[in-house]
């Protein structure tokens, strides 16, 4: 019978110290989870605030558009590590409750997890290297910001306007209408046309033996009398004028002229100012070069010869 209380009190007093193990594991492991999520909100809070590159340049409302934006994306992010912490810190939480007290199914339970690790390695290995990668680029896009919704960009060969930005995939609509959805793993370059301020690059080829002086006044005259109009002065930054005139090439003399817009403007102000230009053009007598070019659409003719060898209505010089 003493024996058995023997018995009965060591079972006792070891069960209690592996109690009192796995409730200070569980304890320092949710202290720690809580510390974790509260300096990566701390985080996602700081950074969604600081400004990114080119907000300066936008109104007060565009710009808490975009912190409220950048501010979602960080918090996805920053849910979906968690997350993935919180299910780590369970599972290792719950192995080390089997291993304390049912060492034998723990064993088991770990060679039956190493052959699952392995099952798992070997999916990630040979079929989901695409998936992974579109994730942890879509961590970065996030996190980065390099465009957001509404920016007009270019990426994996598609260009349009965003539409949606997500951990896997970036949707866009092109000039056309037409949507795609671009997976992040394939985005190894995002040009972004509408961050900070545009650039309107124009060439006006005229042609051999135009009075460049005159021209170039002309190009300046409509330059300035463009950024006075009150309709399309909000969208420039700065006047057009004449930067250059750049190599003569064939067919004639390109005139170039640069400035710069307000981003996700340059396409209506570089139509608007390339008509205004050549209405000026036309009032001036000023021509633009073209290309001289003979095409023939039926074979000329071959004359008939006449019976002693000449070519019948022929005339030689």
């Amino acid at each position: 019978m003493q024996d058995l209380s023997d018995r009965l009190g060591t079972f006792l007093f070891v069960t209690a110290g592996n109690a009192l193990v796995v409730v200070i594991v569980v304890a320092v492991a949710w202290l720690a989870y809580r510390v974790l999520a509260r300096v990566v909100r701390a985080f996602v809070a700081r950074a969604a605030a600081d400004p990114s590159p080119g907000e300066g340049e936008l109104g007060a409302a565009q710009q808490a558009s975009r912190r409220a934006e950048r501010g979602r994306r960080l918090e996805t992010v920053a849910a979906a590590g968690l997350r993935l912490v919180r299910w780590f810190t369970i599972a290792v939480i719950a192995a080390i409750v089997i291993s304390v007290f049912l060492p034998s199914v723990g064993s088991a339970i770990g060679g039956l997890g190493l052959g699952f690790g392995v099952a798992i390695g070997s999916a990630i290995g040979f079929g989901a290297q695409q998936l992974v990668r579109d994730y942890l680029n879509g961590v970065l896009v996030l996190g980065e910001n390099p465009y957001g919704i509404g920016d007009i960009i270019a990426i994996a060969g598609v260009r349009g306007t965003v539409e949606e930005v997500g951990l896997r995939r970036t949707v866009i609509r092109d000039m056309d209408g037409t949507v795609h959805s671009v997976p992040n793993g394939e985005i190894l370059v995002a040009s972004n046309f509408t961050r900070g301020f545009a650039k309107v690059n124009e060439r006006f080829t005229v042609a051999y033996g135009t009075d460049i002086a005159r021209a170039t006044a002309v190009i300046n005259a409509v330059g300035e009398a463009f950024a006075a109009d009150s309709a399309w002065a909000p969208r420039l930054i700065e006047t057009p004028v004449v930067l250059r005139v750049d190599p003569v090439l064939d067919p004639g003399i390109p005139i170039l002229v640069s400035f710069a817009v307000s981003p996700g403007a340059q396409w209506a102000v570089a139509g608007e100012f390339r008509r205004r230009v050549l209405e000026a053009f036309v009032r001036n007598g000023i021509r633009l070069a073209t290309s001289q070019r003979l095409q023939l659409d039926t074979p000329l003719p071959i004359p008939a010869a006449d019976s002693d060898g000449a070519e019948s209505g022929a005339e030689f010089t």
